[in-house]
């Protein structure tokens, strides 16, 4: 199995067969980095990135991180906000690649010290992309571009579409699927502009609706999943079916 490893500081980075990226846990929202496929440099491709501020220098003794496999873990003390505690889990070995270039789960875990909290967490990521398309239908396996915008229905008014997309990335080589489990998201919006000859987008992911009590944990799934452009729709229906069969992870 391929393992996280510290390379500097708070960088840590994981090599694949054909895929490298790093993760700056100190920088959580940038989520993944420095990602490489088969050599190639993804240019502003940051995926799985929880929107929590930056640890500072004052707070490195609180704040850690760990290596277990490919289990990259880090634990953030007030975040989201004063008296929460955010654990975040980039996971590269749990959620089996089947054909695809990489398959890396964000698990994001809130408890509180607090009698009462309501934490609000959101989940984002940035990339450049020529086509972007939603799911529409997990059944029949039918999907429907947001980007450009198609003349069909907006999937975002579709009651119960997946939460579950596909990004074209640049050079018509590779596509990025992300997904998030529909029992842990309150909704997911996206954004999206021209820029140049692609669209520069973000996804955000909106989480934990409930409030908190004191010694309950809130737990969220994102996955993420990089795939060869061929057939990149019919690989999103299969590791959707896959997300959804999949146990929750007990982490600690």
């Amino acid at each position: 199995m391929q393992v996280w490893q510290d390379v500097e500081g708070h960088l840590a980075r994981i090599q694949l067969e054909r895929c490298a990226v790093s993760v700056d846990w100190h920088i959580p929202r940038n989520g993944l980095g420095d990602v490489r496929l088969d050599g190639q440099v993804l240019s502003d491709f940051h995926p799985l990135g929880p929107e929590l501020a930056p640890v500072t220098a004052g707070e490195s003794a609180a704040a850690e991180h760990y290596v277990r496999g490919g289990d990259l873990v880090a634990n953030y003390p007030d975040r989201p906000a004063e008296g929460l505690r955010t654990q975040v889990y980039w996971r590269a070995g749990t959620h089996p690649r089947d054909g695809a270039i990489a398959a890396i789960e964000l698990v994001v875990s809130i408890q509180t010290s607090l009698l009462d909290s309501c934490p609000k967490l959101a989940i984002a990521s940035h990339l450049h992309a020529s086509e972007a398309l939603r799911m529409t239908d997990s059944q029949s396996g039918s999907f429907t571009s947001v980007v450009p915008p198609s003349a069909e229905a907006d999937p975002d008014s579709i009651t119960g579409a997946p939460h579950c997309y596909v990004f074209r990335l640049p050079g018509r080589q590779y596509s990025y699927i992300e997904m998030i489990h529909p029992a842990d998201v309150q909704s997911s919006s996206w954004d999206g502009w021209l820029h140049g000859a692609h669209y520069r987008l973000q996804l955000r992911h909106e989480l934990f609706a409930d409030r908190l009590e004191k010694g309950v944990i809130l737990r969220a799934r994102v996955l993420g999943v990089i795939v060869d452009r061929r057939d990149d729709k019919a690989a999103a229906l299969r590791h959707w079916q896959r997300f959804l069969s999949e146990q929750l992870p007990l982490t600690t």
